[in-house]
């Protein structure tokens, strides 16, 4: 497979849409410190959303760890607990990401709801969330000054009963409340929602976004930005759900607001397969997560937030023993072509093989290529603005190193060979 490349011909900015959820753990700390792994994937944007249940037995994020006793007074700053939540944002920040705060609870995979449902006291609730900005934002409670600007309201409510137990309207109640009196007492910030689950790729989904954005209209409700989640098997689903979704936003007239896909990773295999070359750890889900990344640069998503960039279950570096799984090598390899901004045209004939080059101010120039699920085996870049310093390989054995085999280069041309059903290469000068 020929795959285009022209370094002449500008295409704009490689747009750093690599958002996560969560970052660095405080749990096992001391055994397990992620920062420096965490701070290589350069993620521009972490949401923060099933924090607790990353770091065991910390009270961290929900508004039910940060405000406990909802029968007491939410004025008074002594009925707040914001100290390990203030450390976990912290180090997330010193790793130069910046946040998006989910207010609301975790999701509930338990034996009865214990948070997920609509609060008894909208105001209350709503001035319980005024104050944690306050803390994070304007110093109050002996916080901070981190102007932190997106903030989400609640979490998935159509996934009932893990994160809503009531009816639609509630959210959409609750939502339009609450962005309105935040949005009146903070200007500056970004609200947005409803962080809309969408395991299947149907009409019910829509139909929920219909209603909500309906909703929204009608209150003349702030939408800085719409937020919504997909993990589908179908890589070519994942590709175009940003242009479907902006659709469905211009139809109702929110033209201005931003997408954020903030939750996704690849469903391959089974779609609760973790290891293994067909888990989404594995080489298959690399090489799908790199695929996209690359394929949204020319899609109208703003930021896209991989679940997740920590560790742990569903993360990319996994614990006994702490190692780095392959889609961590795949968000890597993403976050060096950050390097090399200015990109350049390169195209493929073949979606599910995807091509991203760019350029850094002093000229050098970057590939990178990822081959998902094809049935071809070579693929060929003419380059000849381009002397590779090194190709480095993600398959099924090697982890972003130099091949053995499977590279050949010769002037001004670049063969790659795979080596496993899927693989990706990243060209640097």
């Amino acid at each position: 497979m020929k795959l285009n490349l022209d370094f002449t011909q500008s295409s704009g900015t490689i747009r750093a849409i690599n958002g996560s959820n969560l970052g660095p753990n405080l749990s096992n700390r001391r055994n397990y410190n992620e920062n420096d792994d965490f701070r290589a994937l350069k993620v521009p944007l972490a949401r923060l959303h099933d924090a607790p249940l990353f770091n065991p037995g910390m009270r961290l994020v929900d508004i039910q760890h940060i405000f406990g006793n909802w029968k007491a007074d939410e004025n008074n700053p002594d009925n707040y607990y914001f100290k390990q939540t203030d450390d976990y944002i912290r180090n997330i920040r010193e790793c130069g990401t910046d946040i998006l705060y989910r207010l609301g609870p975790s999701i509930e995979h338990s034996l009865d709801n214990y948070y997920a449902f609509p609060p008894e006291d909208y105001d209350k609730w709503i001035r319980i969330c005024t104050n944690i900005i306050r803390h994070y934002n304007e110093g109050w409670n002996n916080g901070f000054s981190w102007k932190i600007i997106h903030w989400e309201i609640w979490n998935e409510p159509n996934a009932k009963p893990h994160q809503w137990s009531g009816a639609d309207e509630l959210y959409f109640e609750l939502y339009c409340r609450a962005a309105k009196a935040i949005k009146a007492r903070f200007p500056y910030v970004k609200i947005g929602g409803p962080a809309l689950s969408c395991p299947e790729h149907g009409t019910a989904p829509l139909v929920y976004a219909d209603k909500f954005l309906e909703w929204c209209k009608k209150e003349n409700a702030p939408l800085d930005f719409y937020s919504w989640h997909c993990y589908p098997k179908d890589i070519l689903a994942l590709q175009k759900e940003p242009a479907r979704m902006r659709g469905v936003l211009d139809r109702f007239g929110f033209q201005e607001t931003e997408l954020h896909l903030n939750e996704w990773h690849p469903a391959c295999g089974e779609i609760y397969e973790w290891e293994g070359v067909h888990g989404y750890n594995g080489i298959e889900g690399a090489c799908y997560a790199a695929n996209v990344l690359s394929a949204w640069q020319d899609s109208p998503l703003d930021m896209a937030n991989y679940y997740t960039c920590s560790s742990g279950a569903y993360g990319v570096i996994g614990h006994y023993p702490y190692r780095k799984h392959k889609n961590y090598y795949a968000l890597l390899a993403f976050a060096k072509m950050l390097d090399y901004p200015d990109r350049v045209h390169a195209s493929s004939p073949d979606p599910t093989v995807t091509i991203l080059a760019g350029k850094n101010k002093a000229g050098k120039c970057a590939i990178l290529v990822s081959a998902y699920d094809t049935g071809e085996n070579v693929f060929e870049v003419k380059c000849p603005a381009l002397v590779p310093g090194s190709v480095l390989t993600l398959d099924e054995t090697l982890n972003l190193e130099p091949a053995g085999t499977g590279v050949e280069i010769s002037e001004g041309r670049i063969v790659l060979k795979k080596q496993s059903p899927c693989a990706l290469w990243l060209i640097l000068p």
